[in-house]
């Protein structure tokens, strides 16, 4: 394992998941769709936790949360 990579603790996952639910705000979803949303961005920077240490944390959420509800937009066609 790589002793340079620090992992989320509780409390940084907290604020993440406050701020990727601020960002879900911009698509007007409700309820479980925006359950599913910010659960998909979470799950899509935890699998690519690199893209957090290349831009700001902001700046990773957004271009998540666009890729993701792009692919959702595309699959429910």
């Amino acid at each position: 394992m790589n002793k340079s990579v620090r992992s989320l603790s509780d409390n940084d996952k907290l604020v993440l998941q406050s701020l990727i639910g601020r960002c879900a705000l911009r698509y007007h979803l409700a309820g479980p769709e925006k359950e599913a949303l910010i659960e998909a961005t979470f799950l899509a920077l935890a699998t690519r936790p690199e893209v957090i240490l290349e831009k700001s944390v902001e700046q990773a959420v957004v271009e998540a949360m666009d890729a993701v509800f792009a692919s959702r937009r595309l699959l429910a066609k």
